[in-house]
C-alpha cells in the first residue's frame, strides 16, 4: 500500500468528520437566523471537497483519477439507469406502500402534475450545485483512491458509506430543523438517523458502482440529484401522505426498508454486468 495515499485519506477521514461537529461549535460562538443560513453549514458543506482539492494538488493524490470526462461513450446505458433510478424505485415502493393501504397520493391528485414538476425543476437547480460538493468528494475522491489502493468494490463501498453516514450526523443533529424532520418522518430524531445511516449504504454500493463502471463521477452526480429532488419534496410538500410508523418501510429514499432492499438488489444486479453493457 501506498503510505501518502493511506496519509491522505486519513487527513480526508479527520476532516471530513469533524468538520459537522466545528461547524456546529462555530454556529453557537456566530450566531445566525437560521442553522439553515449558517456559517457553520457552509463549513460542514465545504470543507470535504476543499480538502480533496489540497490533497490532490499539495499532497500529491494528483487528478488522473478525480473522473471529470464524461465517458459517455459505452457507458449511456449507466447514465440512463443513473437518471431513472430514483423516479422508478420510488414509484416502485409508494405503489407497494398504496397496496398495503400506508400510501396516500390525495396530496398529488389534489395539486396535480404540474405543481409537483415545478417543485421538481427549482429544487433540481439548487441540488446541481449542492452535490458538487458531495459527490466530488465521495465519488470523486474517496472512491477511486479506495480503488487505487487495492480495495474491492464492497470494502471500497462499505468504506466510503461509512464517512459518508459520520459526515452526516451532525447535520441532523444541529442543522437540520425539528419541523423539516417531524414533517418528514414521525418515528423522531433517534430513529430518523438510525435509518439515515442505515440508508446511506445501498446508495453508496449503488452510487460507487455507477463511479466505476462509467469511470465517471457525473453518473452518481446525475442520480444524486434525482433523489434530492424527489424524496424529501414528495413528503415535505404534501404530495404523498405515510401513515405515522410505515416510513420505517416505504419511505420514498433508502431510510425505508423496501428501498433499502431495492437497492441492494441493483447493486448485485450490476455488479454481473460486463463494462459496457
Amino acid at each position: 500500500m501506498n503510505s501518502k495515499s493511506i496519509r491522505n485519506l486519513i487527513i480526508f477521514t479527520i476532516v471530513t468528520l469533524g468538520c459537522g461537529w466545528f461547524g456546529a461549535w462555530i454556529n453557537t460562538q456566530v450566531p445566525s437566523p437560521s442553522p439553515q443560513q449558517s456559517l457553520g453549514l457552509l463549513i460542514w458543506i465545504l470543507a470535504p471537497l476543499l480538502t480533496v482539492l489540497i490533497l490532490r494538488s499539495l499532497g500529491k493524490d494528483g487528478w488522473s483519477d478525480f473522473g471529470l470526462r464524461f465517458n459517455f461513450k459505452g457507458n449511456l446505458g449507466w447514465y440512463l439507469f443513473a437518471f431513472l433510478l430514483y423516479p422508478v424505485t420510488i414509484a416502485v415502493t409508494l405503489l407497494l406502500g398504496r397496496v398495503f393501504r400506508v400510501v396516500s397520493f390525495d396530496g398529488l391528485a389534489t395539486r396535480g402534475f404540474p405543481a409537483l414538476f415545478q417543485v421538481i425543476l427549482i429544487g433540481f437547480a439548487s441540488s446541481l450545485f449542492k452535490n458538487i460538493f458531495e459527490e466530488f468528494a465521495w465519488r470523486g475522491y474517496l472512491t477511486p483512491r479506495f480503488q487505487a489502493l487495492g480495495l474491492s468494490n464492497v470494502h471500497n463501498h462499505l468504506l466510503t458509506g461509512i464517512i459518508w453516514a459520520l459526515w452526516h450526523v451532525p447535520y441532523w443533529i444541529h442543522f437540520l430543523d425539528e419541523g423539516t424532520i417531524s414533517g418528514y418522518t414521525s418515528i423522531g430524531l433517534t430513529g430518523f438517523i438510525i435509518m439515515g445511516i442505515l440508508g446511506i449504504f445501498p446508495i453508496s454500493f449503488v452510487l460507487g458502482e455507477l463511479r466505476l463502471k462509467t469511470n465517471s463521477v457525473w453518473s452518481p452526480y446525475l442520480a444524486h440529484n434525482m433523489t434530492n429532488v424527489l424524496t424529501a419534496p414528495l413528503v415535505l410538500q404534501g404530495f404523498i401522505n405515510l401513515k405515522p410508523g410505515s416510513e420505517i418501510f416505504f419511505a420514498p429514499g433508502t431510510d425505508g426498508i423496501i428501498m433499502m432492499v431495492i437497492f441492494f438488489g441493483l447493486w448485485f444486479w450490476m455488479t454481473k454486468r460486463r463494462p459496457g453493457t
